[in-house]
């Protein structure tokens, strides 16, 4: 039977073949010299796109490398007097949690365009980096190295299509980037790709359309739209100011209990929908939630 131990090993190494790969697809001739160095003398990467990183897991491989060691050496070049990281913040982060002083590391003689695309080929192929995430990595490269767009979406290992869709957050205005900075997660591709599409179309007029666009944004913070109708919602909002009338689209916000989505709230300007899912509901609680409609509809000064 296979021990604790030797599972734990098989599960980090299978996580850190996936750097090897990518060292040697963009690395082939670096000249590689291994060797412990103090952690103080390690300088983080300026390519580095991920914004956030699981304290848990960080925490889980601490207890890996302290069970069965360091299997995989982090990746650095020289800066000066100090390295450079180019792969490994993860590890890293680990030794630091063990409060360890040194750390194995490969030292590499790469130019600033190879470390640049082999940190976002790290990251990508850990395949829980954010679309914003991957969208900083990829507006870090060099401009040797963008200027191709099929060549360098086949050494990340992504199609061209979905480049361009990585891309679209730069068209996003700023008010939307500051609140996806603070979460790299709020907003995948697909609907960052429609925005920016949304803006292009009106771009005659792009102040009454942005302005539309952040008043459908605040909707969708407040967890009112889902971000795949917020280009949708925008344009709706746009023509309701054009043409000066109310807007139609119907607007659902999720009822959420105990960590689950127990129903839901539907308003489409004029008729107010709630759908709860339950098992029970007895005449008690009926009563309850008519007297509570009653009340809200008694304070807007709207009749039964």
């Amino acid at each position: 039977m296979t021990s604790t131990k030797e599972l734990l090993a098989q599960r980090l190494q299978q996580n850190t073949q996936k750097h090897k790969h990518a060292q040697k697809e963009h690395l082939k001739d670096a000249k590689e010299l291994r060797r412990n160095v103090q952690i103080s003398d390690i300088q983080p990467s300026p390519n580095q796109p991920r914004k956030i990183f699981n304290q848990q897991d960080i925490e889980d491989l601490a207890t890996s490398i302290e069970e069965i060691g360091l299997l995989q050496p982090i990746v650095v070049r020289r800066v000066a007097d100090k390295y450079e990281l180019i792969a490994g913040e993860r590890r890293l982060r680990a030794h630091q949690v063990l409060n360890k002083n040194t750390i194995e590391v490969i030292i590499v003689d790469a130019s600033d365009e190879e470390v640049a695309l082999l940190t976002l080929a790290e990251n990508l192929k850990r395949e829980d980096l954010t679309d914003y995430e991957i969208y900083i990595g990829l507006t870090s490269l060099d401009e040797k190295l963008t200027k191709n767009k099929q060549q360098l979406a086949k050494s990340l290992g992504m199609n061209r299509e979905d480049m361009y869709k990585y891309l679209s957050y730069e068209k996003l205005p700023d008010e939307l980037i500051k609140d996806i900075e603070q979460k790299p997660d709020l907003l995948a591709r697909t609907a960052a790709t429609a925005i920016k599409k949304f803006l292009s179309e009106h771009e005659d007029h792009y102040e009454n359309a942005k302005k539309a666009l952040l008043k459908a944004w605040a909707k969708f913070l407040a967890k009112e739209v889902e971000q795949t109708k917020l280009a949708g919602l925008a344009e709706r909002f746009l023509k309701s100011v054009d043409k000066k009338e109310p807007i139609l689209s119907t607007v659902v916000r999720k009822i959420e209990y105990d960590g689950k989505v127990a129903g839901n709230i539907k308003f489409d300007h004029s008729t107010l929908k709630v759908s709860l899912k339950m098992n029970e509901f007895d005449d008690e609680s009926l009563q309850e939630l008519e007297n509570l409609l009653k009340n809200i509809l008694l304070k807007s000064k709207k009749e039964v």
